[in-house]
């Protein structure tokens, strides 16, 4: 295993439109070149509960990031800070809420648009703080930073799927366009990722109601879908059915860090 992985987050990907519209994705899993699980998203199904959950592993009724309006940093051992203990080099090109959990709250737009510092828990970050940052640049900027330095882990986190899916609800025909424009970056930076030694993991945090809304219950807004690619995963489509608290164990696992007590055990089927 290369030890070190790249994980996507497609903000707001509904499961079933993740089949309709990732061609990409969909012909690596169906060609056993990658594994496909559905997600059973936890609750509430809102954005930041759940990036707390998939960096620790841990319920919102524990680390108490229960709505998008709670502003401080993380009080639970994170995968940042994993990383950090393990010295191994991170990079981060996200929506601010990520700088808010895990560097800095509240977010400077001035200051903490860029971060450099390699004793911190994220050692490079770019952090957009508008939905509708184009997830193109995302990808570029991504790939020119990649190009520069070798990075262990890096976490990229695109928002127009999610501002589409509040602006015109899941189904719509922008909605979809932002999904088969994300396939087609990915198809673009995948290949390469590979070539340069990286598992890859993309997921999402939550779904989204043709309404355009997600935080309840319904399956709607809380299936996602994952996907994986890594030599030692066994491939293709799976019958089990996982949940946001399977993220963190998965990226521990690809990335050879010791899980945290608080984690569940590992549910990714792997060879090795």
């Amino acid at each position: 295993m290369p030890n070190k992985a790249v994980f996507v987050l497609l903000d707001g990907l509904q499961s079933i439109y993740a089949k309709e519209h990732l061609g990409y994705l969909e012909h690596l899993s169906q060609t056993n070149r990658a594994a496909k699980y559905e997600v059973l998203g936890n609750l509430p199904s809102s954005s930041r509960p759940m990036y707390e959950t998939i960096f620790t592993g841990v319920e919102a009724y524990e680390h108490g990031i229960t709505n998008n309006g709670i502003c401080r940093l993380s009080n639970q051992k994170h995968l940042f800070e994993l990383l950090k203990q393990a010295h191994k080099k991170s990079l981060a090109c996200a929506y601010y809420w990520i700088s808010e959990l895990y560097l800095s709250a509240p977010f400077d737009k001035e200051r903490d648009i860029w971060h450099q510092d390699s004793n911190s828990m994220i050692n490079r970050g770019f952090f957009y703080y508008e939905d509708c940052f184009p997830d193109s640049h995302l990808y570029s900027l991504t790939s020119c930073l990649m190009g520069k330095e070798d990075y262990d882990f890096v976490f990229i986190h695109p928002m127009s799927i999610d501002d589409a899916g509040h602006r015109f609800g899941a189904g719509s025909k922008e909605y979809s366009r932002a999904i088969m424009q994300n396939d087609y970056q990915l198809s673009t930076y995948i290949p390469q990722w590979i070539q340069q030694g990286y598992s890859v993991v993309v997921g999402a945090d939550h779904g989204m109601s043709a309404n355009g809304y997600h935080g309840g219950n319904s399956e709607e807004q809380r299936k996602t879908a994952l996907y994986i690619i890594d030599e030692n995963v066994q491939k293709g489509v799976q019958i089990q059915e996982l949940t946001t608290l399977d993220i963190a164990p998965l990226l521990c696992h690809l990335l050879k860090l010791h899980p945290t007590k608080k984690m569940k055990n590992l549910e990714v089927k792997f060879d090795d």
